[in-house]
């Protein structure tokens, strides 16, 4: 007779259960409407006729979480003759989120477009995304469009990325510190790229890829033809609880051109680490380093944005920099509406003395778990140092 026991007290073996784990006679998966059970299946580091692990069954739903298409995953196990039968029952989001986009800046200008993602193509984790954004009312009108794939874990332990990207704007061209004019710059990017997980709970990634980017400047200035190289490893120990995130991350990428294949030799290095604390509830303490800096000769035009809220575009552009963040994310409405005040801080360079940059703001978000975090967002941020100025934003957006 089949006889269900709460997890733990399946857990709290004695030195003979160590020794002699029960097997895994079954693996039920409950709850599916878009995913198929071999997507699960898949991620589950558990295996029919295996000894059954505490350990194993932590990280696979670890790893069920972190694929950010559920908003509940639980495990019971079912103790019978002869082993066990673990029951893993998911909720899953929705797959596919239209998002509209809409931005307006104080002079009247505004930005208007619709995108839309499915992050569970085929009930097997691939993702594809299609958008399009153009700017109104402005003499610098510019516009894009793109389309992304993602073919998750389609070689087992690999998953592929590739997409289209193709933006026009109205720009200033500088050249050697002469403004040459204003002209419509066109630019096609169309980047490949792999990425492997180096262990089964997918700590460990590595990725390399190419983005072909390819720039128009009609009369101003010649063509340029980019083939950017790039590589990453990150060391993602993060878990995704849904209505908030733990752990740590950190990274390092290069992305490199070169003139052998390239108009001109470009790149950066960059790295990073995020942490992220849970207090009580679904309250977290948040910060993160990041820092980056161009490499070869970039010329005029290249140069790092800082990632830092409350600056305009070229007062935050740089050779390098290094940036500091700390927010503390708590519910307005519990597991509805989260604020997030943060505090950035850092400094960018050239080849004069250091600048800095100094900015406060709070984002708040509207969080509905059973679609995406994030489906609405404000943000107000107010740059603090040279260049700064009162920056707000709302947007529909997701996190996943």
């Amino acid at each position: 007779m089949r006889r269900a026991v709460p997890l733990l007290a399946v857990l709290a073996a004695t030195g003979a259960y160590a020794a002699h784990a029960p097997v895994v006679k079954a693996i039920k998966v409950v709850g599916l409407r878009w995913t198929k059970k071999e997507f699960i299946l898949r991620e589950l580091l558990l295996r029919p006729g295996e000894p059954f692990s505490e350990k194993k069954l932590k990280e696979s739903i670890r790893n069920l979480l972190n694929t950010h298409l559920f908003y509940s995953v639980k495990a019971e196990v079912l103790r019978e003759k002869g082993g066990v039968v673990v029951v893993i029952r998911v909720k899953e989001k929705f797959p596919v989120v239209p998002l509209p986009r809409f931005r307006l800046k104080s002079d009247g200008s505004y930005r208007a477009g619709l995108e839309i993602r499915d992050y569970n193509l085929l009930g097997m984790g691939n993702r594809l995304f299609v958008g399009f954004t153009k700017w109104f009312n402005t003499q610098d009108e510019s516009d894009s469009q793109f389309v992304k794939v993602r073919l998750y874990r389609v070689a087992e332990n690999v998953t592929f990325d590739a997409g289209v990207y193709r933006s026009s704007s109205v720009v200033t061209v500088v050249d050697t510190g002469r403004e040459l004019g204003k002209t419509r710059v066109e630019t096609i990017s169309t980047p490949v790229s792999a990425l492997f997980y180096l262990d089964p709970t997918k700590v460990h990634k590595f990725s390399f890829g190419v983005s072909p980017t390819f720039t128009s400047y009609n009369s101003l200035l010649s063509d340029k033809r980019i083939y950017y190289l790039n590589g990453s490893y990150e060391l993602d120990r993060t878990t995704d609880m849904v209505y908030y995130t733990v752990g740590s991350r950190s990274w390092v990428s290069v992305s490199y051109a070169a003139p052998v294949i390239s108009d001109l030799t470009t790149g950066a290095v960059s790295a990073g680490h995020f942490k992220s604390f849970h207090l009580k509830g679904t309250r977290t303490f948040n910060y993160s380093l990041v820092g980056a800096t161009k490499v070869g000769f970039s010329g005029a035009g290249y140069k790092l944005s800082v990632p830092i809220e409350g600056y305009r575009g070229e007062a935050k552009s740089f050779k390098r920099y290094l940036l500091g963040t700390v927010s503390y994310r708590f519910p307005v409405i519990d597991r509805s509406v989260y604020a997030e005040p943060t505090l950035q801080a850092g400094v960018g360079a050239n080849n004069s003395p250091e600048k800095l940059l100094t900015s406060v703001g709070v984002s708040l978000t509207a969080f509905w778990a059973k679609l995406a975090d994030g489906i609405i967002r404000f943000k107000l941020f107010r740059g603090l140092g040279s260049g700064g100025t009162l920056k707000t934003s709302f947007r529909l957006t997701v996190r996943w």
